[in-house]
């Protein structure tokens, strides 16, 4: 990994483990939920300028935003569960972009982990509710 990645990780980790420590209530139509569709409608954008990957990056859009419809349909638990789904497969979606033609890697270096850490925020939040 680039020396200029590494900072970008470590921010990651940091951030995402800053979710743990404000665990507030699930709010279905929160930046929770828009933020994925908003990171793949990004990854879109920066696809077209660099002409590359294009037909993946609407398949993505497409995939995230469907992803957090489902989220705001179902019960709020549920729905919890699906946003959570939706960052760790945003953790999946950056690890195949890490080579850099689409996102500067320092970017996938931050998203990785915080990606995760949200998901894993979610999961123990619906937990938590559900008992």
């Amino acid at each position: 990994m680039s020396k200029f990645v590494w900072p970008a990780v470590v921010a990651g980790f940091v951030v995402g483990a800053a979710e743990f420590a404000d665990l507030a209530a699930f709010a279905p139509a929160g930046p929770v939920l828009w933020i994925p569709p908003a990171a793949a409608l990004l990854y879109l954008v920066l696809a077209l300028a660099r002409h590359r990957l294009v037909a993946r990056q609407l398949a993505g859009v497409a995939l995230f935003t469907a992803a957090a419809g489902a989220a705001l349909v179902v019960d709020p638990v549920a729905g919890q569960y699906v946003v959570a789904a939706g960052w760790a497969g945003h953790a999946v979606w950056d690890w195949f972009h890490r080579d850099g033609t689409v996102i500067p890697r320092w970017i996938i270096g931050f998203c990785l982990p915080y990606d995760l850490l949200v998901a894993a925020a979610l999961v123990y939040g619906a937990t938590t509710i559900a008992r």
